[in-house]
């Protein structure tokens, strides 16, 4: 009681004080100070800002208010400080025996202050991804992790085994992520997974450095707008592979921008570059390679002109077979586990079922088709990605946060589940401001408008299109493509309302909504090593049910069977195969001769 108390009567205390000085009659003040507070009434909002802020504290104690709103508190006193701050560093001359730290506050610029937020965030997940296993989110314990431990030798294939329909995925599935999740988590040791966040991590900083490089995007602008984006900010830390995937095909479609914008763009770097993003992105998931496929169409369609239109005639024919070359071994190693599974498998997307042309091409898994609520499944494609987009019916009460990296922590046939992610504010304010940049005629916002209604109109009928996480490259091409116009349109117009560090101000506010709505759970470096975590996921009981050397079918057990691993219980040595919660009938199938142990 004693601290709100002191609070309210502070806050008190400073109100009055801002009265008083606003007509100038505050008597322990210099006279310079007191001219500057009296032609500013911005130094009066400001205060009382604080003040109302600090009240708050005795509001907040009275109605037992917690958590969220000890922030908003918070962020009520730094927008009270800045409105301090701006009238002072205009008049920092009439201060000349100020402080020098303090002269050094006040007079930090706009891009600054935003440098310094960019910083501390940024710091906040590099230092989360190694300090932090990915405890939130399933799928990196149901196969990601088991994949990258396999792999790299760190558990055996006869201590942990596989769901069934699991095991072909790990042989013949897209697996460069998790290869190299298992390469940092190898280095960092078995009991520390959470290296395997490290690729995540430096994916996000790798694409920071591209757009910087390419576009010209400073990295705070880049670094506050792409994690103002729930998804993505909660992918930066997990061991989820879609933000990965995703930054690789933002690449090559970066990169294709630029061709169509620069004739001279043909260049061996930039080859390079666009092998490395489609590589990432065609063996890291198989949802992005059919559009990966029609954007190399496009790319050679684009060189193709150039050369029989803009480049030397002499050379056509030179410079067309040289094309199919390049082309032909770049489209190899590009596509290289789709290759690989045609040529053994006689299908690319093995084990998945595929038709082409009315014939079922070799499998053995059929993608769910119950993977979907009724009330989603009734809509059209579009209609369910802009509902998505939008967040219309995303937001349930039986989340523990508002966002996570799956929309999920509901049942499969909950309305919700996959629905939003990118902060329906965000996505309208980051529409409406690319739709005003394109008025402005030139090639490159003409090409941009054209790539951003294409992405738009193919993104829809992807499958799950509506689970946002599988297509983040659409927003992160829409921030990429804004920024670089914004920076451009600023550098001519010098207009005051679109100069960058007000998108850069506008990022960090709903940075800060998404981190205080989860409740920095996503944001701030809390550790949580695999023994912290293990205590509260895995039941002992089980572990001391099964004896030495047995062989054992753990049910039910799903997202976190893998830790009921041997591997992770020192001294022990059993075999543990994962199953899904089927029939008695099929779980008696897929266990074969294994003791069943189903979870309560």
């Amino acid at each position: 009681m004693f601290v709100p108390l002191v609070s309210a009567i502070l806050a008190i205390i400073i109100s009055v004080a801002s009265f008083y000085l606003l007509k100038g009659e505050f008597p322990f003040i210099s006279d310079n100070l007191s001219k500057v507070v009296k032609k500013n009434k911005l130094i009066f909002i400001g205060l009382n800002l604080i003040a109302f802020a600090l009240f708050l504290g005795l509001v907040g104690y009275w109605l037992k208010l917690g958590g969220n709103f000890r922030y908003i508190r918070l962020l009520i006193i730094i927008v009270g400080l800045i409105c301090v701050k701006i009238p002072l560093a205009k008049n920092i001359n009439l201060f000349p025996n100020i402080n020098p730290f303090f002269k050094r506050i006040i007079t930090i610029n706009n891009s600054q202050a935003l440098q310094v937020f960019a910083g501390i965030i940024v710091s906040f997940l590099a230092l989360k991804s190694i300090v932090a296993v990915d405890w939130p989110n399933g799928d990196s314990w149901m196969y990601q992790l088991p994949f990258a431990a396999r792999f790299w030798g760190m558990v055996s294939p006869q201590e942990y085994v596989f769901e069934v329909e699991r095991e072909p995925f790990y042989n013949t599935s897209t697996m460069l992520p998790n290869i190299l999740q298992g390469f940092f988590w190898w280095l960092f040791g078995l009991e520390r997974p959470q290296g395997a966040n490290l690729v995540s991590f430096f994916s996000f900083i790798g694409y920071l450095i591209f757009v910087k490089h390419y576009l010209k995007i400073p990295y705070y602008l880049s670094s506050l707008a792409l994690l103002a984006v729930p998804l993505f900010h909660i992918a930066v830390t997990s061991a989820y592979v879609d933000l990965f995937t995703n930054i690789g095909f933002s690449i090559t479609i970066i990169i294709t921008y630029l061709l169509f914008i620069k004739e001279d763009f043909i260049k061996a770097k930039n080859v390079i570059i666009f092998i490395i993003g489609g590589f990432i992105a065609a063996n890291s998931k198989y949802l992005l390679v059919p559009p990966l496929f029609l954007l190399i169409l496009v790319v050679l369609g684009r060189i193709l002109w150039l050369i029989f239109y803009r480049f030397n005639p002499v050379n056509k024919v030179k410079n067309t077979v040289k094309l199919l070359i390049i082309s032909f071994t770049s489209g190899l190693l590009i596509f290289a586990t789709e290759v690989k599974n045609l040529w053994f498998y006689q299908n690319p997307f093995y084990p998945l079922k595929v038709s082409l042309f009315g014939y079922e091409l070799n499998h053995t898994v059929v993608p769910s088709s119950t993977y979907m609520a009724d009330a989603i499944a009734s809509m059209s494609p579009i209609q369910r990605w802009i509902f998505s987009l939008l967040e219309i019916g995303a937001f349930d009460e039986r989340r523990p946060w508002p966002w996570t990296i799956a929309m999920d922590y509901v049942p499969l046939e909950a309305d919700s589940f996959g629905m939003g992610g990118y902060f329906a504010f965000y996505v309208i304010f980051n529409v409406v401001l690319f739709a005003f940049l394109c008025k402005k005629k030139n090639p490159e916002t003409r090409t941009a408008l054209i790539f951003i209604i294409v992405l738009s109109l193919i993104t829809p009928f992807m499958p799950f299109s509506y689970q946002l996480r599988y297509y983040m490259y659409w927003i992160i091409i829409l921030i990429s493509l804004n920024l670089y116009l914004l920076i451009n349109h600023y550098s001519f117009t010098k207009n005051k309302w679109l100069k960058p560090e007000n998108y850069g101000y506008v990022a960090a506010m709903v940075l800060m909504i998404f981190a205080i709505l989860t409740r920095w759970d996503f944001t701030y470096p809390n550790a949580m090593s695999l023994e912290k975590f293990m205590s509260s996921r895995v039941d002992q009981e089980i572990i001391a049910d099964i004896e030495e050397n047995e062989e054992v079918c753990l049910v039910g057990f799903t997202p976190l069977t893998f830790l009921y691993s041997s591997s992770f219980h020192e001294g022990r040595n059993y075999s543990v195969k994962a199953e899904f919660n089927l029939s008695e009938e099929e779980v008696r199938e897929k266990c074969d001769s294994r003791r069943i142990i189903r979870k309560n």
